[in-house]
C-alpha cells in the first residue's frame, strides 16, 4: 500500500489548489474541494473499503469505519487488519459484545499478538475493567518493549482519572 502514497500525495496537492477554483455545471464538483472520490481512485477496489474505514477511524467517524471494516472482511474473510480494525470500531462504538467477537477471530488467525494485546487492553479498559486491562497492557509489554503504543496505554491505566 505504501506505493500509492506519492500518486496520492500528488492528487491531494492538485485539489487543494484547485479548492477555490469553481466550474460551472457539472465541472463544479469535480473541481471543488468538497470532493474527495479522486483520492480513492488511485486505490485498487479489493483494498477500497479498507482504506476509506482507515479515513473514517482516523476521522474518529468510527460509524463509518466501522460499516466499511465490516465491508472489507466481508470481502476478505482473511483480512486481519479488516477484523482488528473492525472490534476497534466496535469498541469505540461500545458495542463490546460485538467487539469481543472480532477479536475472537484475530485470535484464530494469527494468536495473540503485541497489538491484539494492546488493543484488548484498551477494550477491557473502556468496560472499566481495569485488571484485565493491564494484564493485557503488561503481555504486549512482554511482547515488545518500549513500544509507545502500550506504554501510553498503561500510563493512561495509571493516571488518576482512569
Amino acid at each position: 500500500m505504501a506505493y500509492f502514497v506519492w500518486p496520492v500525495l500528488v492528487v491531494a496537492t492538485v485539489l487543494a489548489g484547485c479548492s477555490g477554483i469553481r466550474g460551472t455545471g457539472s465541472d463544479a464538483a469535480l473541481v471543488g474541494g468538497d470532493d474527495r472520490r479522486g483520492l480513492f481512485s488511485l486505490v485498487p477496489k479489493s483494498e477500497k473499503p479498507l482504506a476509506k474505514a482507515r479515513l473514517h477511524f482516523k476521522n474518529e467517524d468510527y460509524g463509518l469505519a466501522e460499516k466499511y471494516f465490516r465491508q472489507a472482511v466481508e470481502e476478505n474473510p482473511n483480512l486481519t487488519v479488516g477484523w482488528m480494525g473492525l472490534a476497534a470500531s466496535y469498541d469505540r462504538l461500545r458495542r463490546f459484545d460485538l467487539a469481543a467477537r472480532a477479536y475472537k477471530v484475530v485470535i484464530k488467525q494469527t494468536g495473540y499478538t503485541t497489538a491484539l494485546h494492546n488493543n484488548m487492553g484498551y477494550h477491557h479498559y473502556l468496560q472499566g475493567n481495569t485488571a484485565k486491562a493491564r494484564k493485557h497492557f503488561n503481555a504486549a509489554l512482554a511482547k515488545d518493549p518500549g513500544n509507545p503504543y502500550v506504554l501510553n496505554n498503561l500510563e493512561m491505566l495509571e493516571s488518576p482519572s482512569a
